[in-house]
């Protein structure tokens, strides 16, 4: 994968810029790589090839990157722990509602089932409407358990991926450099 960065701060935070100008990227580096790697079905290891301009480049700056790199992926996977463990418990929490919202859809199935013919247009009103509320119950909290907290597991797939990401640092030549800034 390879970014074209003018500056190694680009990797971790939004640069100052026009906002209106064409050639604006809105995303950092960092949060490229990971849209880019969960897009991919490749779970190999990752060459990160980071281009700066020549005057960015210096002897420490691939180690800071990578480093930097390291601690930022940590942070995000512990983040997204806990935000699976909000997730569920959310859920979990949201049953207290759903539960008693679900209880009364199939009471007014049941309850339509013996109070009017099931094929007269009352019946299906009652049945259809039941139904309804039963899904409408259950549907958030099991979302919330199931499958919310599976986005944070595939992301935390693609940190760990790039946590340990080879990063190398390439100067851009200052032509190719002034191509890439054009407003």
């Amino acid at each position: 994968m390879t970014l074209h960065l003018n500056h190694a701060s680009e990797m971790f935070e939004m640069p100052q810029s026009d906002l209106f100008s064409e050639y604006r990227n809105f995303l950092t580096g960092v949060d490229y790589c990971i849209s880019e790697m969960r897009s991919r079905r490749d779970k190999t290891p990752i060459r990160l090839e980071i281009s700066l301009p020549e005057a960015e480049v210096d002897a420490g700056v691939t180690e800071r990157i990578g480093r930097t790199m390291r601690r930022y992926c940590d942070h995000r996977i512990d983040y997204n722990i806990r935000e699976r463990r909000a997730s569920r418990f959310d859920g979990a929490a949201s049953l207290w509602v759903g539960i008693p919202i679900a209880a009364l859809g199939m009471f007014v199935v049941i309850l339509g089932a013996k109070i009017t013919n099931p094929s007269d247009n009352g019946g299906l009103v009652l049945n259809t409407g039941g139904w309804i509320l039963a899904w409408v119950g259950l549907w958030f909290p099991l979302d919330s358990i199931l499958f919310t907290p599976l986005g944070y597991g595939r992301e935390n797939q693609v940190l760990r991926l790039l946590r340990d990401a080879e990063v190398v640092i390439r100067p851009r030549p200052p032509a190719e450099s002034a191509q890439l800034a054009k407003p």
